[in-house]
């Protein structure tokens, strides 16, 4: 072994051949603990301690020269050829520390803990010397720390099988921890989330990673504002790079004890099952991996018989922050504090090591700038043939591992606040159906007392499946488990614990697998969903009420709707059909009336067990809705009629109260219509005779006494002559406008062409006169009548003629719209302000004098009731000066849109 103490880099001043310091070093490597083992530049064994021997099984003549993947697997190999690679690159100082496996010659894999350090002459790299460490050897100063891990582990391990999203904050609600399950929902990474203010870390990063982040953020920075209250909400996370798109719910509450009393702990649970089946379901699938130690790293050198440094290597160097040649010589009590050299510590330390071999201490040790690390420190002496010849000091930095195991402590207080204030009962299950772990709340679902749960086992309560039958103990969740190896996800179960309280449960079960895979324990997760299921019930029967009541309103809409059938036979058909609405339809008979009408099912008869719903129309006439139940009310369980279908009948009666007073307006619009067209034909009618009477006078003055009269005579008899011919004309008119309802012919299909081509020859006279130009589309078929439709063609091109500003242009189109036409006739005339757009369609409204334009102020009121009683309507659309384009509306002949 000597030729690792040089590879080290010894500074013994002793030349190689001394055999005494050759003594010193192998004697110095033999009393470490660890395996020690120096590579040359190839990966081949130089030099091996006798632990590593007892560690690989191996004899020392057949390590040295082989190559180091001899003890470990081609991938540990690659792993530290890239380390020592990675060092020399970068020169970097300082040892390696990591995780690895040991393989012994009989195939057996030993979990180890390997540092090494570069070796160096001359500038060359020479090989590497290393330190190899059992994970499960470690001497008792370990076993404390073996104990936080292996509790720390346990506590996580049922925290990650929960699936729950967890953020701790501190008392200014800084971030103080996340688990993994945040990073993977929000799509952060943890080294980047804590120790940043909460809101910030809102506002920054995830806000715009919800579907709503106002209102996300406006809900939880409230709970910052006060910390007082409980707050639970729902929210969509949407997906994006690292995140997929979830619906998460929102449990946090305040911390009021332990060492982040004053801040708030947030809970975040993948509800995206539950809102698209509305059940309750959270997953199992989280798994927070263990830390790593801090890293480890030795200072070995040796002491002469006194105490004094004779050798000093680079990890002392390192750690202590002396250079060998400031060191050597000294006395080592220059690394222990001001009051352990009062209390004569390092003397009491060597004569120990004197007289036992060797000892272990561990304290406060000085570096050379004054500062203080915590030491795990070993001496043993060194003997050649019982004679001390020195000490070698094995001095180790344990001030990280140290912090880390009062860190794994915290961690290990926090972990178990979070799971003893989680809504989700966790429970950890034995193979034998025992149970290791519960957390309070699954205590509480499973009716046992939170303080002692050993005793309980998976068959000590009775659970029942969604159909009510009795699961066997090896169809539980948990047993599946242990029997698969697979996963189970949201079984619904029902408990009857001794309490009588019968709870339904969502739960998942996960294995916790041992280095095969085979399931060592179950994790599992109950959420209670009782509540759930009960509204999912309640909202199922009232659903189906409704969709009853749906289904009433709805028939009696169509039959109310179904044109002028006779009272009596559209009585029977509602009657008929009512009592199918009702829960206990085969028992129940009706009865509905409105005034001297009735209809009544088949064994209706007036009794007490009945509900009634009454109303008058607009007129007076009485409406009745009697409903009857036929059987003992004693039959149900609550009562034969449900709220719901009191207010059913009530709807219908209104319904059929509207109905009816709809049909007693229409009769009564009809009568007052006809009166008033009757009289608008008798008044125009009796008004012709003596107008003709005082035309035929006129006439005959101008006739007998034309030659007599002056020129004023003459411009007064011409006023009362044209007066008499419009009065006539509008007469004429009214007289046309009152018989468009009475006196119309049946529709039916009318080619428009054919119409226009009529119009056109009507109007031909004033074409030529005007040099109108008249152009046309081709125009459709319609429903209608052809006397009136052409009487509005012929109004609207008379009119596009006579309102134009030199020349006439007109031009007839038509565009299809659904089931209609749309028929519009444009001119380049003077057109009309907007405003007057409604008024042109009144009867006797002009916006022009006589003077300028003649005209009776009919046409277009004409034109309106026409296009009226075919069903369509009338506009126009027009500015001054830019013409005007009136349009109709007309029903299609034919449904399948061709023209």
């Amino acid at each position: 072994m000597s030729d690792l103490g040089d590879a080290k880099g010894s500074n013994s001043q002793a030349d190689d051949g001394d055999e005494v310091v050759h003594r010193r070093y192998r004697t110095l490597v033999e009393t470490l603990e660890d395996g020690v083992y120096q590579l040359d530049t190839d990966g081949c064994f130089v030099a091996v301690n006798d632990v590593i021997l007892e560690l690989t099984g191996y004899d020392r003549e057949t390590l040295l020269g082989a190559h180091v993947s001899v003890v470990v697997s081609d991938a540990d190999c690659d792993r530290l050829e890239r380390r020592i690679r990675t060092r020399l690159e970068s020169d970097a100082d300082g040892d390696a520390t990591y995780d690895l496996a040991i393989e012994t010659v009989d195939g057996e894999r030993v979990p180890c803990e390997l540092q090494f350090s570069l070796l160096v002459a001359d500038d060359e790299f020479v090989g590497t010397v290393g330190v190899v460490r059992t994970i499960d050897g470690r001497d008792r100063r370990h076993e404390q720390l073996a104990s936080v891990w292996e509790t720390y582990e346990s506590i996580t391990s049922v925290i990650d099988e929960a699936d729950v999203g967890v953020f701790v904050l501190d008392e200014t609600f800084d971030v103080a921890w996340i688990d993994e399950t945040i990073e993977r929902y929000f799509g952060v990474d943890r080294s980047e989330i804590v120790g940043r203010d909460k809101q910030t870390v809102i506002e920054e990063t995830i806000q715009d990673r919800f579907a709503d982040p106002e209102a996300f953020a406006e809900t939880v920075v409230a709970t910052y504002d006060d910390n007082t209250y409980v707050e639970q909400f729902e929210c969509r996370i949407t997906s994006g790079e690292g995140r997929e798109e979830r619906w998460l719910e929102h449990r946090s509450k305040p911390i009021e004890s332990g060492r982040y009393a004053g801040g708030r702990v947030e809970l975040y649970y993948d509800i995206t099952d539950r809102k698209l089946s509305e059940q309750a379901q959270l997953e199992s699938e989280q798994r927070i991996q263990s830390l790593v130690n801090a890293v480890e790293e030795y200072a070995i050198f040796m002491l002469d018989p006194d105490g004094h440094v004779v050798s000093w290597n680079e990890g002392a160097e390192r750690i202590k922050g002396y250079d060998s040649e400031r060191i050597l010589g000294e006395h080592f009590s220059v690394f222990y504090t001001d009051d352990a050299r009062e209390n004569g510590v390092p003397e009491h330390n060597l004569t120990q090591a004197r007289t036992q071999g060797a000892i272990e201490d561990e304290g406060w040790r000085v570096r050379a700038d004054g500062s203080q690390f915590w030491a795990n420190v070993t001496i043993t002496a060194i003997r050649n043939e019982g004679e001390l010849q020195g000490f070698a000091k094995v001095s180790r930095d344990m001030t990280e591992q140290r912090e880390h195991e009062r860190e794994l402590r915290r961690e290990r207080n926090l972990t178990e606040q979070i799971l003893e204030t989680s809504p989700v009962g966790i429970a950890v299950v034995n193979p034998d159906g025992s149970t290791s772990r519960v957390n309070d709340r699954m205590a509480k679902l499973l009716d046992v007392p939170s303080g002692d749960i050993s005793p309980y086992t998976t068959g000590d309560r009775e659970m029942f499946d969604s159909n009510g039958d009795l699961i066997p103990v090896e169809d539980r969740p948990t047993s599946r488990v242990f029997e698969t190896g697979n996963p189970l996800y949201d079984r619904e179960i029902l408990i009857d614990p001794p309490s009588g309280e019968r709870t339904w449960l969502s739960v998942n079960a996960t294995p916790i697998t041992d280095e095969r895979g085979a399931p060592e324990q179950v994790v599992a997760t109950a959420t209670d969903i009782t509540d759930l299921k009960e509204l999912a019930e309640r909202r199922k029967r009232a659903l189906e009420e409704r969709e009853k009541e749906l289904a009433a309103v709805r028939l009696a809409t169509n039959l109310l709707e179904s044109g002028d059938q006779p009272v009596d036979e559209l009585l029977e058909a509602f009657v008929d059909n009512l009592t199918d609405s009702f829960r206990y339809a085969e028992r129940t008979a009706a009865r509905v009336s409105v005034g001297n009408h009735e209809a009544v099912t088949d064994g209706y008869e007036p009794i007490d067990r009945n509900i009634t719903a009454h109303t008058r129309t607009a007129n007076g006439a009485p409406v009745t809705i009697d409903v009857v139940f036929l059987a003992d009310a004693t039959e149900t369980e609550t009562g034969p009629f449900l709220e719901e279908e009191h207010e059913l009948i009530e709807t219908l009666a209104t319904l059929v109260k509207f109905y009816f007073e709809r049909r007693e307006y229409i009769d009564e619009l009809q009568a007052e219509t006809e009166r008033l067209e009757q009289f608008a034909y008798a008044a125009s009618h009796d008004l012709q005779e003596p107008l003709r009477m005082v035309s035929s006078y006129l006439q005959l003055i101008d006739r007998r006494y034309g030659d007599q009269l002056d020129d004023d005579g003459e411009e007064f008899l011409a006023y009362a002559v044209d007066g008499a011919e419009r009065m006539r004309a509008m007469i004429e008119g009214l007289l046309e406008y009152s018989r468009v309802e009475t006196r119309g012919d049946p529709f039916e299909p009318v080619d428009l062409n054919s119409v226009l081509e009529d119009v056109l020859a009507d109007l031909e006279v004033k074409i030529v006169e005007t040099e109108a130009e008249i152009t046309t589309e081709p125009l459709p078929t319609v429903n209608g009548d052809a006397s009136q439709l052409r009487q509005v063609f012929q109004n609207l091109l008379s009119n596009g003629i006579e309102y134009s500003d030199g020349t006439p242009r007109v031009h007839v189109s038509a565009e299809r719209n659904g089931r209609e036409w749309i028929v519009s006739v444009s001119d380049e005339g003077i057109g009309l302000e907007p405003d007057e757009s409604e008024r042109i369609f009144e009867v006797f409204q002009r916006l022009h004098s006589r003077e300028e334009y003649s005209g009776t102020g009919i046409g277009l009121a004409l034109c309106r009731r026409i296009v009226e009683r075919h069903g369509g309507e009338i506009w126009v659309d027009s500015e001054p000066g830019e013409g005007a384009t009136f349009s109709v509306t007309l029903p299609a002949a034919d449904h399948d849109g061709s023209a």
